[in-house]
């Protein structure tokens, strides 16, 4: 008798709504992954709680067997301390995202360690854990080989680009994440918000040619001279609105720490927010 082909691990999406100062109207993607087993990966705020009760509560037979959170900004992570004691279920967190945890989870609510490579085993199949830093210093995605799925918290968005902030986020680490997302060849991207990506090669590709290009811009207004964030800022977006002033100078900075890194640039001063910034070595 012929066997059947593997098939993929079910994968339902429930879209959590955030609280306007949170995430303005765009809600968290909080995922069901199995049937018989469940894992509840980010079930976002706390609107979340009720909202994922409900979505397990259908299936009748089914337990669910951890919590698992790409990283542990309080979008993806406030509703999860209250399944942890409703359904009796470990959280499952990378630890270099203790730091950025705030009163929405206590790192002493976390019981098991995510790490790269590990693997979560199913009765449908496996999962693996992906460290993909850059967002946060814990980033991880979760691979679902069968059916090629990336299920990838805000290492993408279904509805633009991801906001890189220091000192917790990392541009460098961001586009090296980007490139071993793109050498899993993914047939789907389930992000933590926005649809999914349907095309993930084309959509990793301009991921990183946006950032390049940004990188780039910056090199070429500090060829002129010394400049502060503020100034590039001015330079680089002349029609952002006042209340997004803040996040373009926060994509600055993560583009400036690279360069930094790199060797390309350097700061005067020692408060990098208000330093001015000057290039001192031109790319090979």
């Amino acid at each position: 008798m012929e066997m059947n082909p593997r098939q993929p691990v079910p994968i339902e999406c429930i879209e959590v709504p955030n609280p306007a100062a949170m995430m303005g109207d765009q809600p968290t993607n909080a995922y069901l992954v199995g049937s018989q087993e469940l894992l509840i990966v980010d079930p976002g705020s706390e609107a979340g709680i009720d909202l994922v009760s409900r979505a397990v509560a259908t299936r009748t037979t089914a337990r669910v067997r951890a919590i698992v959170l790409t990283h542990g900004h309080p979008d993806h992570v406030a509703a999860a301390g209250e399944l942890r004691r409703r359904f009796g279920c470990p959280i499952m967190l990378h630890p270099k995202e203790q730091p950025i945890l705030r009163g929405f989870l206590r790192w002493e609510e976390v019981d098991v360690e995510l790490h790269d490579g590990m693997r979560i085993d199913l009765p449908e199949g496996t999962l693996e854990v992906i460290e993909t830093p850059g967002h946060s210093p814990g980033h991880v995605a979760l691979w679902e080989p069968v059916g090629r799925s990336l299920l990838a918290g805000d290492l993408f968005s279904g509805n633009g680009t991801v906001a890189i902030i220091p000192p917790h986020g990392s541009m460098r680490a961001y586009l090296q994440s980007l490139h071993r997302a793109r050498s899993l060849a993914p047939r789907r991207i389930l992000p933590g918000h926005g649809p999914e990506i349907a095309n993930p090669e084309r959509v990793i590709d301009e991921y990183i040619a946006r950032r390049l290009q940004r990188e780039a811009q910056i090199r070429e207004a500090l060829a002129s001279g010394p400049m502060t964030i503020d100034e590039l800022v001015t330079e680089l977006y002349p029609d952002i609105l006042p209340q997004f002033h803040r996040a373009g100078a926060a994509t600055v900075l993560a583009h400036l720490e690279k360069l930094r890194d790199q060797g390309e640039v350097e700061p005067e001063g020692e408060e990098i927010w208000h330093a001015t910034w000057r290039r001192v070595r031109i790319p090979s």
